[in-house]
This record gives structure tokens, sequence and C-alpha cells, in this order.
């Protein structure tokens, strides 16, 4: 069977092929293809990802093309992961959202409508080609960012074959599980709520209630993300505990002014670490890819502990070592978001049932949405089911939360898909991290005017 990543070229590809090529007997995959549209972006980093395919399983076909057609042409699964107008555009996107003093995370408010205005057409188009060219009964996960808001779009659009997937829930979770010292089997705990805007509940040990263990833990606020909040705020949230992308929400003062202390936002940090990294490697006077490996992984793990460092002021509790090549074969294999998608591809087409979060259509889970609604929500797959679990009695502040996003992403996805700017300026000016008509619709027309290459004339 053949598994293709769109978006192949990306930064994190080789640590992605490690992760498939791993993984790709246990889901009878033979064959894994990086597409990229950009050939030097493919050549270094669809280059270090092939050397890494080789090392993990030779017996693995693997292999990299700039052409789609060919890439996705008999496919049974599909990732996509693309960054349409790559590290610069999200750089502009945020420097548009600090000119407003607003935050411009590429995931909510005007950073991720900016990234939806070039992400969802693109993705409309490679979903179109993929439902004429793959296999008939293929599967798409989208990882593509703001993940939710693009699921949505494709769902919308009649692409039934969809799946949103982040790695942000599955490593919450795992270090709960780290708090107890318990397995992922033993562990079980509901999320629920939108991609980057959802809440956990109802912890349970082999079925016995742990949740108030679990707030009390002296580690909580240490070495999970909840190290972000406040006790007094999940008091406030009904004692569940919050997305860390939901500081964005309730700390915005602060993410704005930490924002200005350090000159800039994370987007700027990345772009200039990739920069840093092409060069050195463009640089070296050896085609060995050990070296080559070597300075890349050196500023891999400069991003990495880079994250949320900027918009909250604080850095990491990981640690994170360089590793040799040999140790980073070594080391366990996490996954990231290549784990959800394996995991669920495995119970999907009859393995062990499993529980995981995934973004499908809500389908009556969450009380108050649309059947169509795209949320992200803990589901049970087992062979050719993927079932959402569940939600009652959500509190009414986490509801106002999920109604009024959800709202902005449906405008959002209207908008591009009618080329309708009044749709556009409806959707960030409803959106808490914009919440004003003046500022929308001057955002909306910047923007348009920014990225009239990838989004055409609007009316």
């Amino acid at each position: 069977m053949k598994l293709v990543v769109l978006g192949g070229g990306g930064v994190r590809s080789p640590l992605l092929a490690k992760s498939l090529v791993a993984n790709a007997k246990s889901i009878n995959v033979d064959e894994i293809v990086f597409m990229d549209n950009d050939p030097e972006k493919l050549r270094i980093f669809g280059g270090l990802s092939k050397f890494v395919a080789q090392a993990v399983d030779p017996d693995i076909h693997f292999w990299t093309t700039t052409d789609a057609e060919d890439a996705v042409k008999g496919a049974h699964y599909v990732i996509t992961t693309l960054r349409v107008g790559q590290d610069e555009s999200r750089y502009m996107d945020e420097k548009l959202a600090q000119k407003y003093d607003l935050v411009g995370q590429e995931t909510t408010g005007v950073g991720g409508f900016a990234m939806s205005l070039r992400s969802i057409p693109a993705l409309l188009e490679y979903c179109e080609m993929i439902s004429k060219l793959s296999d008939p009964n293929v599967l798409i996960f989208n990882f593509t960012n703001p993940s939710g808001l693009v699921t949505q779009a494709l769902r919308t659009a009649g692409y039934g074959n969809v799946y949103g997937i982040c790695d942000g829930p599955p490593h919450f979770i795992r270090t709960l599980e780290q708090l107890f010292g318990v397995s992922h089997e033993e562990f079980d705990i509901t999320c629920y709520g939108l991609n980057h805007l959802s809440f956990y509940r109802d912890a349970k040990i082999n079925g016995r209630p742990v949740m108030d263990e679990l707030l009390n833990h002296p580690d909580l606020y240490v070495k999970t993300d909840m190290r972000l909040f406040d006790k007094e705020l999940v008091s406030i949230l009904n004692h569940e505990l919050p997305n860390e992308y939901l500081y964005f929400f309730f700390y915005n003062d602060k993410v704005i002014r930490s924002i200005k202390e350090h000159g800039g936002a994370r987007g700027e940090l990345i772009r200039d670490i990739n920069k840093r990294m092409i060069a050195e490697i463009n640089r070296l006077d050896t085609q060995d890819p050990e070296r080559i490996f070597d300075v890349y992984i050196r500023h891999i793990v400069e991003r990495e502990k880079s994250y949320f460092a900027i918009e909250s002021g604080e850095t990491r509790p990981e640690q994170f070592p360089v590793p040799t090549f040999q140790e980073f074969l070594d080391a366990p294999d996490e996954g990231g978001y290549s784990a959800v998608a394996l995991e669920f591809i495995k119970a999907y087409h009859g393995g062990k049932k499993t529980v995981m979060p995934l973004m499908v259509p809500n389908n009556g889970a969450i009380p108050g949405l649309k059947d169509d609604d795209v949320v992200e929500i803990t589901c049970e797959i087992e062979k050719g089911v993927c079932r959402p679990r569940k939600i009652e009695n959500v509190p009414e502040l986490q509801m106002h939360i999920i109604k009024t996003i959800k709202r902005f992403e449906r405008l959002t996805v209207e908008a591009i898909h009618e080329r309708n700017r009044l749709k556009a300026v409806e959707a960030l000016m409803i959106h808490p991290l914009v919440n004003s008509y003046s500022l929308a619709a001057k955002l909306v027309d910047e923007l348009l005017e920014m990225y009239k290459e990838y989004v055409g004339h609007w009316s």
C-alpha cells in the first residue's frame, strides 16, 4: 500500500520519515512518497528524509517528487502538511498583527485567518486531484494549520474522507499519564471542543475516576502544559483543563506584552533558524548525510526549545539534548502527529479498538453544535467506524467560546469559497482576538492585497 505526504519538503520531514517508515509494515504500507513543490527544500529535507528512511528500514520504497499527480496516483493514505507562502508569509502575518497590537499566531485570530486564506484553496485542489487519482477508499489526514478550520473547509466541500489530526492533545495526555506513572491503555480522559480550543475532563485510571487527584497533583502545574495557567482559572472553567492554545485567549494582554518585549513573535525566530540552518547545510563541503544531519538536528532542537517561549515568557520544562544520528535512530518513537494517523489506520482497518482525540464532524456529540461542525473530540475507532464521544453538561463559558470560534470558522470557510470580503470582515470581527469591525476591515483589506497571488480577486 502507498502512503503520501504532501508538504514533504518541510523542515520536520526527517522526523516524520523516521516515524512513518518505522511503522509502515504494521499498516501494510510498502511505499512512502514525500511530495513538495519547492525543489530546493525537497533536495535538502526530502534528501535527509530518504537517508533516515534507508537507515530505519531499507525494505520500504521511499521516494520524493515535485509532481503531485505522480505522488497521489493510487495512494491509500495521504497526510497533508502544507505551508503555503512558507516561513516568510508566517512572519508577515505576525508583523501585521503586531502593527495593530493583536496576537498573530498561525492557528488562531488574524494569523489563523491569514493561513487559511493561503491553505484552503491549495488543499481543495489537492483533494480534487486525490479524488480522481488515488485509491477509491483513500484516507486523508490533515495537519495543515489551522487544522480544525482547514478540516472544516474540506469536509464542507464534500471530502468526507478527511480527518484532522494534531499532536497537541496526545502529547498533553502523555504527560498526564507520566504524572500518574501509568500506561496509555490504563489512562483515559475526555477531550472536547475545537482544535487549539479544547478542554479536558473526566480523567480515569482503569475506569476509576481520578480527576480530583489530577487537579491536586503537585506536578500538574509544573511538568505539563498547565504550567501556563493559574489554578483559579481552572476553577472558573468548572475544573476542566484548557488546551495550551487557550493561553492566547485567557492571557491575551500578557502574550502581546511578551511579544513586544522580545521584539517579535515565534514565526520570525523560526524563519531565522530555518534560514541559518539551510545556509549552513549549503556551505558544507561534503555530501555526507550524517554531517548534514548534525547541522539539521542542532537547529531542530533550537526550534523545540523556543516553542511557546516568546508568547508565554517561559521556557519548556523538558530537556532537549542534541542527539547523534545513531541516538536519533535508537530513541523511542513518540511519533507526533504521524503516530495519531498510524494508530487511527490500524484500528480503522480491523486492529484493536483505540481511543484518541481527532477532528471529525460533531454528529450530535457536543450539544448545541451542528452535526457537520468539525470538532476536536475524543473518538473511539474500530473497524470502519470513527465514533465521537458524547459530551454532556458543557459549562456556559466553554460553550460560549466554542460557539463563537465555530461561527468564525464557518464564516471564514464561506468567505474563502465565495471570495466574499464582507463575510471575511464579519469572521474576524467576531473573533475574540480581534473583536472590532474597524480592525477587521483593515486586516481583511491588507491581507487580500498581501496575498492576491494566492487568493485572486474578491468582491
